[in-house]
């Protein structure tokens, strides 16, 4: 390493951009590459960006503030041994730090890594391994161990940090910085999920992230991070925005089949209230209706081994052809799924034929067994959907 920097204390800043980098796996080489995007726009006394990174190639676990034109091997301020990065406390150590070191108005966390949505622990999954053709095109072409949520360290047994530990690592997070985290990225797979959005809605403002598979070069951090120090007084909802638009810009003519979205979560109850009382309606229809259903599942786009439904398109699918009672249920709940400022999907975007008509945010709908750990999760307790599935797939 050429040299290392040091902490530059400095007044508040408008924005410290925190990124989480899991890299102790196969995306160790997508790391570096990224944290080059980052240092072509750098930190400005407005926004500080920040990064730790836990590597697989030399087993070290690095601290940056990534300036303009510098780097990995010019902007490290501190260098110690392996992490987990699927321990909530390693996260919350790196966020406390920045905080302390960086402090400002406004606050993004991006977790850097592998995805797989609400999904948690291999051994209690019951759809089995994801297929090789699912894998091909998992986040960044490959996933290792198919195992849980986000932020998978191949070094630590496989660990990550499943929806319950981030829930309760950001609940920290949220009391060491006194309100709620304005913006949190998941730079990773199937992470827009009703379920996660729901699980997290008590310490994020806006969520970003993608309801498929990211492809292999993630977010264009140079665009996001240029936008941001040239307008650091914009607002999350803003920034999220932003994101969107860069990041599906950076996919045209590609040819990757890709989504993003932006999740106003502190709208997410305006989502769960008209599902639930769409799902109250399907559960009453189940011995006359389960042809509908079946039909409006097979019509939508599916993701992970058809684990995963766009709601989106399963309730316009279900309007089609469904009774008033359903009809109109569904209609509420597109209603408040329409994209725009103000609404809980404030924006999102796709390309690709696979993703025509989705509207960015995923849902749990197996097309057999239900994964045990799936009960554990905030939203089966505050919602009527895993009864729906019970019932429909017994």
């Amino acid at each position: 390493m050429a040299g290392k920097a040091t902490i530059q204390q400095s007044g508040k800043a408008k924005w410290t951009f925190i990124v989480y980098m899991a890299g102790d796996n196969n995306l160790d080489g997508a790391a570096l590459r990224d944290i080059t995007e980052m240092a072509k726009a750098g930190s400005t006394k407005d926004v500080h960006v920040l990064v730790q990174l836990d590597r697989l190639e030399d087993q070290k676990t690095r601290r940056f503030r990534i300036t303009q034109g510098g780097g990995f091997k010019t902007d490290c301020i501190e260098s110690f041994g392996d992490t987990n990065t699927g321990d909530p406390q390693v996260l919350y150590s790196f966020v406390k730090w920045a905080a302390d070191n960086y402090p400002a108005d406004r606050y993004a966390l991006i977790l850097w890594n592998h995805g797989s949505g609400w999904w948690e622990d291999a051994k209690s999954r019951a759809a089995g391994p994801a297929s090789k053709k699912q894998r091909r095109h998992l986040f960044r072409h490959n996933l290792p161990q198919a195992h849980r949520s986000i932020c998978y360290d191949d070094t630590s047994d496989g660990d990550a940090l499943d929806n319950r530990e981030l829930r309760v690592v950001l609940a920290g997070i949220c009391i060491l910085l006194g309100r709620k985290i304005d913006l949190l990225g998941m730079d990773a797979c199937l992470m827009n999920m009703v379920e996660v959005a729901w699980q997290l809605r008590d310490s994020v403002n806006v969520i970003v992230g993608s309801e498929i598979e990211e492809p292999f070069d993630g977010w264009p951090y140079t665009e996001i991070i240029s936008r941001l120090t040239a307008r650091p007084r914009q607002d999350a909802a803003t920034l999220a925005r932003w994101i969107v638009r860069s990041y599906l810009a950076s996919y045209q003519g590609k040819g990757e089949t890709v989504t993003q979205s932006a999740i106003d979560v502190g709208r997410i109850s305006d989502v769960a209230t008209r599902l639930d009382a769409l799902t109250g309606t399907l559960i009453a229809a189940l011995n006359t209706d389960a042809k509908l259903i079946m039909n409006a599942w097979r019509r939508s786009p599916r993701f992970y081994d058809d684990n995963y439904i766009d709601l989106v398109c399963f309730a316009r699918n279900l309007r089609g052809k469904a009774g008033p009672d359903i009809r109109t249920k569904a209609d509420a709940l597109l209603a408040a799924l329409k994209p725009g400022k103000g609404h809980p999907v404030l924006s999102q975007g796709k390309r690709g034929p696979e993703v025509r008509g989705t509207g960015g945010l995923s849902i749990y709908f197996p097309a057999d067994r239900i994964n045990p750990a799936y009960r554990g999760l905030d939203f089966c307790a505050d919602s009527r959907w895993l009864t729906f599935l019970e019932g429909y797939l017994k």
